[in-house]
């Protein structure tokens, strides 16, 4: 066991005191500075140049384990744990094992080959909780009002803002969707290369959806037609036959000139 810095001070003073008496050794500012020249040892078998096996190294020496007894104005601390008073009675364990210059039990490592280096340190100043750093909010955030929430857009996810997809929340004049009916959604790729997507009922018609492209495209040539993806693919020509006839219904409608 190791101690620094023996000023004077209440009942601190007297177990620093009563820990130099039983064997514990005041040390220096250089003695409790690691040292910035390491050694390594070679492990393994060696053979002589003749062929001739040598007897393997011993083991290394056990491993030491540090810990750090800080005495403040008004308790102590062992290494990063909380503050701990003197007049505690659950502390006095540890408080006579200090002044005995042994090991705290709770402080023994689990195996007994490790050995255990203590060291008192004197800090004539109040205990001050460290600051611990704050990390960055992570999860899913909720609007006021709302039972769910939708997360933000990565800059790599196209949103409508790009103009690659469009789509129409409000039907176009001349068209209603009637919400108590079935609906269905259609895209629309126009020949400019916008993409539309609108809502309609199973009865509009052909000539529904071209109404619906005309009305966003006012100043646009009518002169276009209407093809499915399917392969081939088939042109609308009938302009009274239902979506749900032509087959339309949730799938991707081409504007081609």
């Amino acid at each position: 066991m190791v101690v620094r810095d023996p000023s004077k001070h209440n009942d601190v003073d007297s177990i620093f005191s009563q820990a130099r008496q039983a064997g514990a050794v005041e040390g220096s500012d250089g003695y409790f500075r690691p040292s910035t020249l390491g050694t390594r040892s070679f492990t393994g078998t060696a053979r002589l140049l003749y062929g001739e096996t040598v007897a393997p190294a011993p083991p290394p020496p056990p491993e030491v384990v540090t810990h750090n007894i800080t005495f403040w104005r008004h308790g102590f601390t062992v290494d990063d744990g909380p503050l701990r008073h003197l007049d505690d009675p659950a502390n006095a364990s540890i408080l006579e094992s200090v002044m005995g210059s042994q090991c705290p039990k709770e402080l023994e490592p689990a195996d007994p080959r490790t050995k255990v280096d203590l060291h008192l340190f004197r800090r004539d100043e109040n205990y001050s909780e460290p600051k611990k750093c704050q990390s960055a909010f992570q999860g899913v955030g909720r609007t006021l009002g709302s039972s769910s929430s939708t997360p933000s857009p990565t800059p790599s996810e196209p949103t409508a803002a790009d103009g690659s997809i469009t789509t129409a929340a409000v039907p176009s004049m001349g068209l209603v969707v009637d919400s108590t009916l079935p609906t269905t959604s259609i895209q629309l790729r126009l020949a400019v290369g916008t993409r539309m997507v609108s809502r309609f009922n199973y009865h509009h018609t052909i000539r529904d959806i071209r109404g619906f492209i005309d009305a966003s495209r006012p100043h646009g040539a009518r002169n276009y037609q209407l093809l499915t993806m399917a392969f081939p693919p088939k042109q609308l020509t009938d302009l009274d036959q239902t979506v749900e006839q032509a087959g339309v219904a949730n799938s991707v409608v081409i504007q081609k000139y």
